[in-house]
């Protein structure tokens, strides 16, 4: 059975809205041990220019002797591998593809991806599965081709993989993991979610750990929510989860004040420790 205490403590870049030398630093000043790369399409191929930088960016982490987990690939609705709109899809499959090489030369191991976006009616469902399905297949050879592994995150509202039972559906036999969110669970207990989940034969590569109301996502502090931690933990460490703390929490989560760095590092101690049950 795993500790989770002895595990690495990471944050999405969400959090710092970039990332750069100075960034990393201060998140492993901080006390945070990994980052995961998350910015939208613009910020990647634009401002960031992280396919054609990415290589310094992994050498700049390792200077600053932090490490860099994952990268979160973009995602909206003209950013969506279940889009019917073949012309947005093909964008959307060379888009990831390029970055899923690019993280691959900066040193990253785990890939996030987002199965669609939303809303989507229920008469098309089935459509929009096949179409995900189809691209996680793709995207997961392209993968296992530079030996990373890529993770399939739950989500909310009409997006797919909302219960366990479809993303079970959606996963098997793919060879495609899961990214669990603590945050977007709304039909489901966390808890009963990630018991089925392992139920029905799949694998919880990374977390994006925050909090919520049950309502809608939040992406709040832990234990400033609704979530049984000590549950949660406890089951993934039953199957001897391996990967980061990762948290994606919100610089300023809705309803909340703004958070520090020194903040997000202390709760992610006490998480850690066991104190936030």
């Amino acid at each position: 059975m795993t500790d989770l205490s002895a595990l690495p403590i990471g944050s999405s870049c969400s959090f710092f809205h970039h990332i750069d030398r100075e960034i990393m630093e201060t998140a492993r000043n901080v006390g945070i041990d990994t980052l995961e790369i998350s910015f939208k399409f613009d910020k990647y191929m634009n401002e960031l220019e992280f396919p054609r930088r990415a290589a310094e960016i992994g050498r700049m982490a390792r200077e600053v002797g932090i490490g860099l987990w994952s990268l979160h690939l973009p995602f909206s609705r003209n950013i969506d591998i279940s889009t019917t709109n073949k012309e947005l899809r093909a964008v959307t499959l060379y888009t990831n593809r390029t970055l899923i090489r690019a993280a691959a030369e900066a040193g990253i191991s785990t890939i996030v991806l987002h199965p669609s976006s939303e809303p989507i009616a229920d008469e098309n469902r089935a459509e929009r599965m096949e179409l995900s399905r189809d691209a996680i297949l793709s995207l997961g050879g392209l993968c296992r081709e530079l030996g990373l592994t890529l993770a399939v995150e739950n989500l909310p509202r009409t997006c797919l993989c909302r219960t366990s039972a479809e993303m079970i559906e959606l996963l098997a036999g793919t060879g495609a993991k899961v990214c669990f969110d603590t945050n977007h669970s709304l039909a489901e207990s966390n808890p009963d979610f990630l018991r089925n989940l392992l139920a029905g034969g799949l694998e919880i590569a990374t977390l994006h750990i925050s909090d919520y109301d049950g309502v809608d996502e939040r992406h709040r502090l832990p234990g400033d929510g609704i979530n049984a931690w000590g549950e949660i933990f406890a089951i993934l460490a039953k199957v001897n989860y391996s990967g980061p703390l990762m948290y994606e929490v919100s610089r300023k989560p809705k309803e909340r004040e703004e958070l520090t760095p020194e903040e997000l590092a202390e709760n992610m101690r006490r998480l850690a420790a066991g104190e936030i049950r």
